[in-house]
Parts: C-alpha cells; sequence; structure tokens
C-alpha cells in the first residue's frame, strides 16, 4: 500500500468512527422513555397490521388510506427478534424501536456525502442525529422517518453518480440510487412529489455536467429507474406472491391524488413555515438556514445549486397542497440540515472560530431546550405542535378502569362491544381483550362492556339503558363513554 492509498484509508476510517459516535448518540437519544407516550392513531393502525401478520395473515397492500408495505417488511422481522410472535404480545416498545433504529442508522447515509460536501455531511448527521424534528418522529411507528432516510439515500447516491470519475463507479452509484428510489416507493406514494423537484433541480442546476456526459447520465438513470422499479414490485408483491399489491399501487395515485385536496386536515400555506420557525430555536433555524443558503449559491458551485432548486421546489410543493400533517415537515428539514451544516463547514473553512463556537453554542443550546420541551416533557400535549391529534393519556386510565372491572368477582375475560364508526386507537389498546367493533348504524349483540363516542346511536339505548356511563378523553374534544354493564 503506497502512500496516498495510506492516507485515504486513515481519512475514511476516522470518517466512519466519527459517524459511527454520531450513530450512537442518536440511539441514545431515541430510546429513553420509549414507552411513555401514548400510541398515535396512525401509529396503532400500523401495529395493528404488524400483529395481523404476527398472527399469520398474509399482508395485503391497501390503496385506500394506508402507505407502502416497508414499514411492514422491517418491523415484522423486528418483531419477532424482540420476542413477540402475535399482536397480543407486540409493545410500544417493540414496535417503536423500528423507527428508532431506522431513524439511528440513517445517520450512516450521511457518509456517503462526506466525500461530496465534506464536512457539511457530519454536520448534518449531528443535527439528524439531535435536533427534535428527526429525533421525535424517529420515536414514532410511522413511514416518515424510514422514507427520509431513503430519500437521504437517493440524494447521497445520485451526486455520488453524477460526480464519479468512471464508468463504473458511476454506475455503482447509480443502482445504488435506483434502490432508494425503490425504497422511497416502498415506504409512501409521495416519492413522485420528490422525483419532480429533484428533476427540476438537476434541469436547472446541473446543465454543466449533462451537456458534457448526457449520454453517460442517462444510461445510469435508465439503469437506476430498472432497479428502482424491481425494489418497488418486490415489496408491493411482498416479495414477489401477491401481484395485486403492484396493481392496487397504480391505483394509490388516484386516492393519493384526492387525499391532497385536504380531507379534514387542510392548512395554510405558511403551515409548515410556522412549524420550522416556532419553539425555542425556530427563528434561528430559519436564519441559520437562508444565511448557509446564501453562501452556498455563492461558493458552492453547480452541487449547491441543485440542493437549493430541490429544497425550494420540494418546499413550493409542499406549501402548496392543502393536506398537511406535521411529520411531512421532515421532508423539508432535511435539505435545510445541509444548508445549516454547510453554513457550519464554510465557517470553519474561512477560520472563523469564534464566530463558528457561537453559531455551534447557540444551536445546540436552543435545540436542547426544544428537544427536552417537544421531545420528553410534553410528547404529547396539546401546546406540541408536532403531537397532531394525539391520543390523549386518558385512554391508558380506560384500559386500567376495564382491567380492575375484568377482575375477580366482577368479571372474567369480559366481551367488549366497540361502536363507534372510527375505534383508532382502541384496537391497539384492547388487543388483549374479546372485542368487537361495530359501525353506529350496526346492532351489536349483548356483552359485558360497551364503549361509544359521547353522541352514541339510538339503537344501542336498550343495550344501555340504566347503565351510569363513565367519561374517558380520547383525543382533544373527544369523549369515550364507557358503559358497564356488570359494574
Amino acid at each position: 500500500m503506497d502512500a496516498e492509498q495510506h492516507h485515504h484509508l486513515a481519512v475514511t476510517l476516522r470518517l466512519v468512527a466519527w459517524f459511527a459516535g454520531v450513530c450512537l448518540l442518536a440511539l441514545v437519544l431515541r430510546v429513553p422513555h420509549l414507552t411513555e407516550r401514548p400510541m398515535h392513531t396512525d401509529e396503532a393502525v400500523n401495529a395493528y397490521l404488524v400483529g395481523q401478520q404476527l398472527d399469520g395473515e398474509p399482508y395485503r397492500y391497501d390503496p385506500v388510506d394506508r402507505h407502502g408495505p416497508a414499514l411492514n417488511a422491517l418491523a415484522v422481522p423486528l418483531a419477532r427478534m424482540l420476542g413477540a410472535h402475535s399482536f397480543v404480545e407486540l409493545t410500544e416498545y417493540t414496535v417503536r424501536m423500528t423507527t428508532v433504529l431506522l431513524g439511528a442508522l440513517a445517520v450512516f447515509l450521511f457518509l456517503p456525502l462526506a466525500r461530496v460536501l465534506g464536512w457539511t455531511a457530519l454536520g448534518a448527521a449531528l443535527l439528524w442525529a439531535s435536533a427534535p424534528l428527526p429525533l421525535y418522529y424517529s420515536r414514532y411507528f410511522i413511514h416518515e422517518t424510514g422514507f427520509v432516510a431513503a430519500t437521504l439515500a437517493l440524494m447521497a447516491g445520485g451526486l455520488r453518480s453524477v460526480l464519479a470519475h468512471s464508468v463504473e463507479r458511476r454506475l455503482g452509484w447509480a443502482l445504488f440510487s435506483g434502490a432508494a428510489l425503490g425504497l422511497m416507493f416502498a415506504f409512501k406514494e409521495t416519492t413522485v412529489l420528490h422525483l419532480a423537484a429533484m428533476g427540476l433541480a438537476l434541469l436547472v442546476a446541473a446543465r454543466p455536467v449533462w451537456r458534457t456526459e448526457w449520454r453517460q447520465l442517462l444510461a445510469c438513470a435508465l439503469a437506476a429507474a430498472a432497479v428502482a422499479a424491481f425494489v418497488t414490485l418486490a415489496f408491493y408483491s411482498w416479495g414477489f406472491s401477491d401481484w395485486q399489491g403492484p396493481v392496487d399501487f397504480v391505483k394509490a395515485f388516484v386516492r393519493f391524488t384526492a387525499r391532497a385536496g385536504g380531507e379534514g386536515h387542510e392548512k395554510p400555506w405558511w403551515y409548515y413555515l410556522a412549524l420550522l420557525g416556532g419553539g425555542k430555536a425556530g427563528a434561528i433555524w430559519l436564519a441559520l438556514t437562508v444565511w448557509g443558503g446564501i453562501n452556498m449559491w455563492r461558493h458552492g458551485g453547480w452541487r449547491a445549486h441543485v440542493l437549493i432548486v430541490y429544497a425550494v421546489t420540494l418546499f413550493v410543493i409542499y406549501s402548496a397542497i392543502p393536506y398537511k400533517q406535521p411529520w411531512l415537515a421532515l421532508n423539508l428539514w432535511l435539505p435545510q440540515a445541509l444548508l445549516v451544516a454547510w453554513l457550519a463547514a464554510d465557517l470553519h473553512t474561512h477560520r472563523r472560530y469564534g464566530t463558528l463556537a457561537l453559531f455551534i453554542v447557540a444551536l445546540l443550546a436552543v435545540l436542547s431546550l426544544d428537544v427536552r420541551t417537544r421531545v420528553f416533557r410534553d410528547s404529547y400535549g396539546d401546546r406540541n405542535p408536532y403531537a397532531y391529534a394525539h391520543t390523549s393519556s386518558d385512554v391508558l386510565h380506560l384500559v386500567s378502569r376495564l382491567d380492575a372491572l375484568a377482575e375477580p368477582p366482577h368479571n372474567r375475560n369480559p366481551l367488549i362491544a366497540v361502536v363507534m364508526n372510527d375505534a383508532w386507537p382502541l384496537p391497539w389498546y384492547l388487543r388483549h381483550y374479546r372485542t368487537g367493533f361495530w359501525k353506529e348504524t350496526d346492532a351489536p349483540g349483548p356483552a359485558d362492556f360497551y364503549i361509544t363516542f359521547a353522541d352514541f346511536p339510538t339503537n344501542l339505548t336498550p343495550r344501555v339503558q340504566g347503565i351510569t356511563p363513565e367519561f374517558f378523553g380520547v383525543r382533544p374534544n373527544e369523549l369515550l363513554l364507557l358503559w358497564p354493564k356488570n359494574p
């Protein structure tokens, strides 16, 4: 091994060690108090789908109101490794560890960017590990963390492919990008929005490369598309065993278009701006993003221009769509983190160490305050903007009350009838009981306990006549009634 190779190996090992340390930090921050927050409805739905598979039912992709199969594909084997072999045996810890590990291991997806963006990649990885938004939703059993991690892999692989100096490396990174793109589709159908933003960014900002090397890049793009199609097909057919899945995947885009109109989740265009700019760190975060973006545009070349055009385009797309959820802001946060990290790296490069030290201390201080409040102290309170329509802790009191009523001499193995059109997250919390679920237009039979909303259906009146209900909150401004037939 010559001196140059030895130096290259030493630098690589040092980088890997740095990223391993950041990954460990990400894991340490994500695991504590993982079970204390009640399960959000979306988490409960995803956990129920995992439980169905553990109980022996085959996976079926639902294009109406579900996302892709990638989360299930990761969660089911991990749940078995952690000792859960049925829906009843699942716990909050078991299912949330899937996204915790995804969030921690995603740190290494910044590593390929280190050869392109230098210390910017490590700074962005540190922000991913410790900033409140990615930290909060890495502890949520939903698709977004995996989707954003796959997006990061596509960005890193795409840049490495364009900048590679040999055909073999270029093709290798193109295939990596294709796998990442397929994984994005396997998590969520909204991949098309990111493809639109990335495509525009490449057309506008990467023209110098396209003009001189368009034939090679086109061949690599076609190879990446083929890999992406294969990966997407493999996931939606559940390992090529269910060919209805890919058909339903195509149908899902009709549903996706309709849902973009809002369906009760309409928000103003500035919703994400206010979400990212709120809290103790918000104003500083947005200011640093703009500062980093200006510096990057001036001094970063076409690679920086690609990132900035992508960030702005994606922000415009997500802001223009009426349907908005707070976890979707994570998609906008990722390019912002790269801009902020670029600013820190630029200060280091120009030896402005005093400004850099002040920058780091101020940013980490205000970020830690938001982490303390939003991630741990008030993780599901009404004042936490990350906790959208979150389940109330009163649901846990409902479960405790049922446990007390089910003990001898009151009742053994009671039958519970839940009568409401939208019962989530109750299927998760009542998984240990014999529970039936009915729509409000149905007529349930005899049961030991009935659970309804406050405006319960009139056809249930004969069943609960003379029973005094007990009230429990389920979400902000939503009450459940427990009708204990055998108090």
